[in-house]
């Protein structure tokens, strides 16, 4: 039954006017929760004391309450006259010979808007529970998403008396399998998370490694020198790769002499095909794949779709091979292509696996002819040389005003450089015969004139 009158209390006081005061820590080590005060934390609650000050009016009718909660009723008691003191302008009251695990309610009458309300404040004090004990599931295949145990677990309880479970924040450090920078490698992982019994890494150790965890609510709020807490080894058996694109081949953008060029492999098909254009390539084109896994991968399959069923993210009954890397795998049909690698480590018990993915799009063959350079040999422009995309075979003739072939060649990815038998050549227009046919069949025949220009010297 006092339970029951306490509740209505309470909830008549907060359904009159939430309180404007601020509660603070006047001896031992503590901090309080936030604005609202729901709970303070002291390192000892029995060298604590505290206080509640109003911003601009007198505590009037002042009555305080200490609420303690059991595991089936709340006594609450007057609290005696030398259990708390009020300063001399009453606007604070002092509170000391504190409980822990203690409700302490303070009903007083405000007067500040002109007519008396009815006001309250509430905060529960709670003794700081050091760290104990960090574990992690045993026996048990984890390939993604951690979670780590903490003990013990602090509590207070509300205004309503809502048991409620306070969050610690935590430093996490340990290792794992990393991308840090162009290469992956073994890493140290240091992170923080808030988590009231449990805490979810944001990373998942790809490693062996144990945790060192440290309180940072007994460091920084309570300026306690407690030593952090390791743990027994966890024994990875999540795998990972960080897979890349090695090609040899040529961009297709105008004028482009082509080099090596590499492409990272992403966590989804979506992200992979939405980044595609950044990775449009010429035919045919040459790959190294690398899959750069954690050491507890054991099994590799690379699968390649390209079309429609790349469009779709399809990569059942596609094209597979099996192996960690591949060398010189060629591409040539114009259009999108899809690569999914699957790395696991097949036991007898479990299977852990991971997937990455890369798109690319294979253009359909054209011819990019200038129609002037200037071999200066300033750099820019000096050399003759036709742009193009996915050219199977190739074949060009340059004929000056004469008649005289001056230049031929039968490789796209070399120019003239405005020479004839190791002299300079004259300014002026040259005649050009192409003949080409791209990686999807097509056929070209290309006429022109091309004008060499040059500075008078």
């Amino acid at each position: 039954m006092k339970r029951r009158i306490l509740f209505l209390l309470i909830s008549f006081f907060a359904a009159a006017n939430s309180f404007s005061g601020t509660f603070s820590i006047t001896e031992g080590k503590g901090f309080v929760s936030g604005k609202k005060a729901d709970y303070m934390i002291f390192e000892k609650v029995s060298k604590g004391s505290f206080s509640f000050s109003t911003d601009s009016f007198a505590l009037r009718g002042l009555k305080c309450y200490k609420i303690t909660l059991g595991e089936d009723k709340i006594d609450s008691l007057l609290l005696k006259t030398d259990e708390y003191t009020l300063s001399t302008d009453s606007q604070t009251v002092t509170f000391g010979n504190l409980s822990a695990n203690t409700g302490y309610l303070i009903q007083y009458k405000d007067y500040s808007y002109g007519e008396e309300l009815d006001s309250y404040a509430y905060t529960c004090v709670v003794e700081f529970k050091p760290l104990q004990s960090v574990s992690f599931p045993k026996d048990t295949v984890i390939c993604s998403d951690l979670e780590l145990a903490v003990e013990p677990v602090m509590e207070y309880f509300n205004e309503y008396g809502n048991v409620k479970k306070i969050s610690r924040t935590l430093s996490v450090k340990y290792k794992s399998f990393l991308l840090k920078g162009e290469f992956p490698s073994e890493e140290e992982v240091v992170e923080e998370k808030d988590g009231t019994s449990s805490i979810l890494l944001s990373e998942m150790p790809y490693v062996n490694t144990d945790f060192e965890v440290t309180d940072l609510m007994a460091k920084n709020d309570l300026k306690l020198n407690l030593q952090p807490i390791v743990t027994d080894t966890f024994y990875s058996q999540a795998v990972v790769a960080y897979p890349y694109m090695e090609t040899r081949s040529k961009y297709e953008h105008e004028g482009d002499d082509g080099t090596d060029s590499t492409l990272h492999f992403y966590a989804t098909i979506e992200e992979a095909k939405s980044n595609v254009s950044k990775f449009r390539q010429s035919a045919t084109l040459v790959l190294n794949l690398y899959s750069y896994p954690n050491d507890m991968v054991n099994h590799y399959e690379w699968a390649f779709a390209e079309g429609e069923r790349a469009k779709a993210g399809d990569f059942q009954g596609a094209y597979t091979y099996f192996g960690k890397d591949i060398n010189s795998f060629e591409i040539s049909e114009p259009t999108l292509h899809c690569i999914e690698l699957t790395v696991s480590n097949i036991r007898n018990d479990s299977v852990c696996e991971h997937k990455s993915y890369a798109c690319l799009q294979i253009a359909k063959s054209q011819l990019y002819v200038p129609n002037a350079f200037t071999p200066n040999g300033d750099n820019i422009n000096d050399e003759f040389r036709v742009g193009y995309r996915s050219i199977e075979s190739f074949e060009i003739s340059i004929y000056d005003q004469w008649g005289r072939r001056v230049y031929k060649s039968d490789d796209i990815t070399r120019g003239w450089d405005g020479t004839f038998r190791g002299d300079k050549a004259s300014i002026g227009a040259y005649y050009y015969v192409i003949k080409a046919k791209g990686t999807d069949g097509e056929e070209y025949l290309r006429k022109g004139t091309i004008s060499l220009i040059r500075s008078k010297e």
